[in-house]
């Protein structure tokens, strides 16, 4: 018995699965492969936002639909939570398998946007008021304040967490408990003079550089009256002021703040009919607007007299769907993104960065490999998709295939780089090329020539590595998928030092497609100076720093010129040979 339940176990490790004894709503997932338990809590977390939901009131019933009112599941912490064979010990296992256990999806909820929908699906419920200032003729005024009752949104949260917890689209239904108004009109009457000395006209919330304004002084409705539950010093105030939340909610729908709001782009990976990798989508982080802290800072501003404050955005997690067999490899999630833009480049040089990008798309990096950037690059000539670009040598302007691959091996090269991989072999460019500084500035370059100069690193992570490249526009991306490890990798600079003026001197070159006489300038001078980065990698409490040090060249103007050069105007500057490939 003992040796048939190590077998299983060993079964479960083998393949990854979710250990014994693991529930999710009314489903086991033991057994499960991470994408089959990715697919089927995507397909149940849909089906339970997406379908209407009934909500009652005092002998009224009404429908919502969860993913209307601003209920978010976080898919990724679930999965996170998910106890698969292969991330745990044999003992774990053992001891998770006995004892069984039941994991629930984790939401947001937004009390604010949930009194928005009580307040539209049950308007002929009469809601307790406090007195209050508007705006009739021109002048403020105050609103008599009104019994009612008010809805115990704690109590309506629970339900909601509990559908959550199972996925069940159970009934809701709304308490209302008696409410009598605290603030009379009496009151705000008596303090009128000293509350509209202190009234808040307008609060702006900025984001960069957009901002949207919340006129209190046209609005006054707004403002919900609390009396303060301490004796006041003389001269304070009574009262606390705070944004209702229904006319909160309103604002933030009605003021076009979604703008905002990016939806994040999910990734599918997957093999075609010939088992080759492909990829459905890039992966991009989502943001939002973070509703109940922008109402709980905005409350603070009115608090606290504030007239500015920043709008707090939350990062949006996209979804990432991985196949079983790449999983098994090690191919789990994100470990570190290149990136670098080229905008500016010539028409040559653009398609020669994206035939290079595509040799790099789908890439397995086994542990311990070390990975030559050359060596899958491969022949580098027309026949392999290469444009010419024209490169100045000593001889003459040449046209040679290729130009722009050392934006390709830059961007791989940060990629490495910031997964806190070790960096076997990496050549800077001789002089700075901007190119590389338009996204960190200078210092994170990788100039590739083969077979002379070569990019290599080695994957000493648990697992393969997998590679998505592409361009999307003047941008090139490199993202690194695998298992993430202990490491903590930081990076500081660039510090620039020992700057050195451009030669005065321009270097002449003749080139026989230009008419005798014209003259063409194809390089601007260039200073030279060293820049300097750190690379801090943190693992078991234990850190270690490494330098990467570049120094580049000033270098002079380079011309074109047509016919003969005099001896006047040559230049003998002009000594090493040059990458065609930058």
């Amino acid at each position: 018995m003992l040796a048939g339940a190590f077998v299983a176990l060993d079964k479960f490790k083998r393949n990854d699965l979710i250990i014994p004894r693991i529930v999710m709503a009314d489903v086991s997932l033991s057994g499960m492969s991470r994408s089959s338990a990715g697919a089927f809590l995507k397909g149940r977390i849909e089906k339970f936002l997406s379908d209407s939901n009934q909500i009652a009131a005092r002998g009224k019933v009404s429908s919502i639909i969860l993913k209307d009112i601003d209920i978010s599941i976080n898919e990724l912490q679930f999965m996170d939570d998910l106890p698969f064979a292969g991330d745990l010990s044999n003992a774990q296992i053992l001891f998770l398998s006995f004892f069984g256990r039941r994991i629930s999806p984790k939401a947001l909820i937004s009390s604010a946007e949930l009194a928005r929908v009580i307040e539209e699906k049950f308007p002929e419920i009469p809601r307790a008021q406090n007195a209050k200032f508007v705006l009739k003729n021109g002048k403020m005024t105050v609103e008599p304040e009104r019994a009612g009752v008010a809805p115990a949104l704690p109590s309506l949260v629970n339900q909601l967490k509990t559908n959550i917890a199972f996925l069940q689209n159970s009934p809701l239904f709304i308490e209302f408990q008696e409410s009598q108004p605290t603030v009379l009109t009496l009151d705000l009457e008596q303090n009128k003079n000293e509350i509209l000395s202190k009234f808040p006209k307008k609060i702006s919330l900025v984001f960069e550089k957009q901002k949207w304004e919340i006129n209190f002084e046209r609005h006054p409705d707004w403002i919900n009256f609390d009396k303060k539950p301490y004796q006041v010093a003389e001269g304070e105030s009574p009262f606390s002021l705070t944004f209702n939340p229904v006319d909160f909610a309103d604002f933030i729908d009605d003021s076009k703040m979604q703008t905002l709001e990016e939806k994040p782009e999910n990734m599918r990976i997957f093999r075609d009919a010939e088992g080759k990798i492909q990829f459905e989508g890039h992966d991009v982080a989502g943001r939002a607007i973070d509703r109940e802290r922008l109402l709980s800072i905005i409350n603070n501003a009115l608090a606290n007299q504030k007239a500015e404050i920043e709008i707090p955005l939350i990062v949006v997690l996209p979804k990432l769907e991985i196949p079983d067999d790449l999983q098994t490899m090690g191919v789990r999630e994100p470990i570190s993104v290149g990136f670098t833009r080229f905008v500016g480049s010539p028409a040559n040089r653009i398609h020669n960065i994206g035939v290079g990008t595509a040799k790099f798309d789908g890439v397995l990096i086994a542990p311990g490999d070390t990975f030559s950037f050359n060596d899958q690059l491969g022949l580098v000539d027309g026949s392999t998709g290469y444009k010419k670009e024209l490169v100045i040598k000593p001889e003459g302007t040449i046209p040679e295939f290729g130009g722009g691959l050392c934006q390709v091996s830059s961007t791989m090269y940060r990629a490495a780089v910031f997964a806190g991989l070790p960096i076997v072999e990496r050549s800077p460019h001789t002089y700075a090329v901007s190119y590389y500084a338009q996204v960190l500035g200078h210092g994170l370059d990788a100039t590739i020539y083969p077979p002379s100069k070569d990019l290599r690193f080695l994957n000493d992570t648990p697992g393969y590595i997998l590679v998505h490249s592409y361009v999307d526009g003047a941008s090139l991306y490199f993202k690194f998928y695998g298992t993430k490890d202990e490491r903590i990798v930081e990076m500081d600079g660039p510090y620039i030092s020992n700057k050195t003026a451009a030669p005065a001197d321009p270097v002449f070159v003749s080139d026989s497609t230009l008419a005798e006489g014209e003259k063409k300038q194809v390089e601007k001078p260039h200073g030279g100076f060293d820049a300097l980065w750190f690379r801090r990698i943190t693992r078991n409490g234990e850190t270690k720093e490494e330098k990467i040090f570049t120094r580049y060249k000033a270098i002079p103007a380079k011309f074109l010129v047509g016919g003969k050069i005099t001896a006047e105007g040559e230049n003998q500057g002009l000594k090493e040979t040059v990458n065609p490939f930058e």
